[in-house]
């Protein structure tokens, strides 16, 4: 009963797969007939095992003389080889209503990423504009000395820092994109 159902087993683990090749065709057929061999012989045991008592009660009541080994010979040693795992996977079911919900949830914080990836776009465009209005009116001021160098570095410092993090920002804008893309 045990090898019908690692067939069975087998079987539905082949189908859910696809793996239809010829060697897992191959294997399952070897099962197959090593399950019909081991039904063959339960029956042939079940059928000759009243002709093994009858042997066995005759050989009880005629005792014949056995050689015991000599005590030169070895006795030999069997090796019984240990049985071979097989690897059956846990299926997992999800029910309908989890699928639904995930795919629910993952629709909604898409939509999240694009209304973010938008507002995130606008400030973007904001923040180059006001950085160039910024800068040409540093160099302006500059050209009419109405600022010291030092303070014109200092604005021009934090002019490189914005855009700096403006340049960031898109990056993260453009991979947002890409993600909302698909």
């Amino acid at each position: 009963m045990k090898t019908m159902h690692k067939i069975v087993t087998l079987l539905l683990i082949i189908c859910l797969t696809g793996l239809f090749n010829t060697s897992a065709f191959a294997q399952l057929g070897k099962k197959v007939e090593e399950a019909e061999k081991e039904n063959a012989n339960k029956e042939k045991t079940e059928q000759g095992g009243l002709e093994d008592k009858v042997k066995q009660a005759e050989e009880k009541a005629s005792p014949t003389e056995k050689k015991a080994p000599a005590k030169t010979q070895k006795e030999e040693e069997v090796v019984v080889p240990e049985p071979v795992k097989v690897f059956t996977p846990k299926v997992i079911e999800y029910t309908h209503t989890t699928s639904v919900q995930a795919k629910e949830t993952q629709l909604l914080k898409k939509g999240e990423l694009k209304a973010t990836v938008a507002n995130a776009d606008t400030k973007v465009q904001e923040a180059r504009i006001k950085l160039t209005a910024a800068r040409e009116a540093l160099e302006k001021d500059k050209k009419a000395k109405k600022i010291k160098e030092s303070v014109y570095y200092e604005k021009l410092d934090k002019i490189m820092k914005a855009e700096k993090a403006v340049n960031d920002l898109e990056l993260t804008v453009q991979k947002g994109k890409e993600l909302t893309a698909d």
